[in-house]
């Protein structure tokens, strides 16, 4: 074992001596970084060509504002709330709709407009969602009252609309029965940030990760070094495992690296003090019926985003140790990384096809695939992607890895 990590750490230097793992980890962290800092110079508020606010300001505002709520619950309570807020405002503040000749009346009426709209955006969002799904409702009914039995007519609308069994409708109904009501309101900036642009980013990364890694055994073809390595002390067996160790090893630290990185960009801007928020008051969640919060939901997404990306390293080494050239390695993963974003739309209508789609690496990088309404059945039971997906992902890694060893081991040198 010695050996191995020996040589694991010269496979590392081999890896971080290439001008191509700077510039492809450089990109990847310059674009984490400009999705978390980048949304404070981007969305200025403007009106009629005049900047009234910048992003920031309407970011620390609207963070002040949930955090700071007189009602923390999501009841008939906060939405009777949210409606005289409003009305107070139109009644203080509605002149000011109709004497913007000023730059300052202008600045004033959207700084107290946008004040006292703050605290309910979120909520306005999700009565937004739920009307997309019950057109035949009047949501400006909805209070606390029926609230969540319009949040049920609409989950029964997208279970029907997306053709599930019988038995995982009354899966979701008793995971729905688990969350406590009404649901704890807050803030949800942070997380519901996160989780907008996590798929992006270790797209992104993943693709980096197939760059660097792709010439673990096909670069050792292409350079002629393959019967030098293999006619080595330890060629036939160390070797070949200190290069394994070494990708699916840089992938949790890369992936693990990066999450890291954009959730303190998250904290930074948006505060995570929402973590104890159930999920469904989140525009990600607001259709999951998945009983946990907005911090167990952290953890569950980047727990499956940093295996997804070793899955992801695992199937580069296969392709790099079936391969002669680090160049079609990288093809072939640019395929298997992509296909899923331009797939999944095309399948959805096909259950099998759409079980496979979502099942793959790049798919377990979106939130809403971790706990999609469809189901693994075994027996009686039913799991969800996040909970069947991660040990497939093992036995798979194991049988790759195993396949790999005996392609470079006992390929024909020439």
């Amino acid at each position: 074992m010695r050996e191995v990590c020996i040589l694991t750490g010269y496979e590392y230097k081999k890896i971080f001596k290439k001008r191509s793992t700077w510039i492809a980890l450089g990109v990847v962290l310059l674009w984490t970084l400009f999705a978390g800092f980048g949304a404070l110079i981007v969305g200025d508020y403007v009106v009629e060509g005049e900047k009234v606010a910048s992003r920031y300001q309407i970011i620390k505002q609207e963070r002040e504002a949930l955090e700071h709520l007189e009602i923390k619950n999501l009841n008939q309570e906060l939405i009777e709330k949210a409606r005289e807020d409003m009305e107070v405002f139109a009644e203080n503040h509605g002149d000011l709709a109709y004497s913007w000749e000023t730059e300052e009346s202008r600045i004033e009426y959207w700084k107290n407009y946008h004040k006292a709209f703050a605290p309910y955006k979120n909520l306005d969002t999700l009565l937004s969602m739920m009307g997309n799904w019950l057109e035949e409702a009047d949501m400006a009914a909805v209070d606390g009252t029926n609230f969540y039995e319009y949040r049920h007519r609409m989950m029964e609308n997208i279970f029907e609309g997306e053709g599930l069994s019988e038995g995982e409708i009354a899966f979701h109904q008793k995971e729905d029965a688990k969350i406590k009501t009404p649901y704890a309101y807050g803030n949800t900036l942070g997380f519901e940030n996160y989780f907008r642009m996590q798929a992006s980013n270790f797209i992104f990364l993943a693709f980096a990760v197939a760059i660097i890694l792709a010439p673990m055994f096909a670069g050792e073809y292409t350079c002629g070094m393959d019967a030098l390595v293999l006619s080595s002390l330890y060629g036939k067996n160390k070797v070949i495992k200190a290069k394994l160790l070494t990708g699916i090893s840089f992938g949790i630290l890369a992936a693990f690296g990066f999450s890291a990185v954009f959730l303190l960009e998250i904290q930074a801007i948006y505060g995570l003090s929402g973590w104890n928020l159930p999920i469904q008051v989140s525009v990600t969640g607001f259709y999951l019926n998945l009983p946990v919060n907005l911090l167990g939901f952290l953890g569950i997404a980047t727990g499956c985003c940093i295996l997804a990306t070793c899955m992801t390293a695992m199937v580069v080494m296969f392709c790099s140790a079936k391969m002669k050239t680090a160049f079609g390695v990288i093809i072939v993963s640019f395929v298997f990384i992509f296909a899923p974003v331009f797939l999944l739309n095309i399948v959805v209508k096909f259950r099998f096809l759409l079980m496979l789609v979502l099942s793959m690496p790049t798919s377990m990088f979106y939130p809403r695939s971790l706990a999609s309404h469809q189901l693994l059945s075994v027996g009686n039971h039913y799991f969800y992607f996040f909970q069947w997906v991660p040990v497939v992902y093992l036995c798979l890694m194991a049988g790759l890895a195993f396949w790999s060893y005996r392609s470079f081991k006992n390929h024909q040198i020439r």
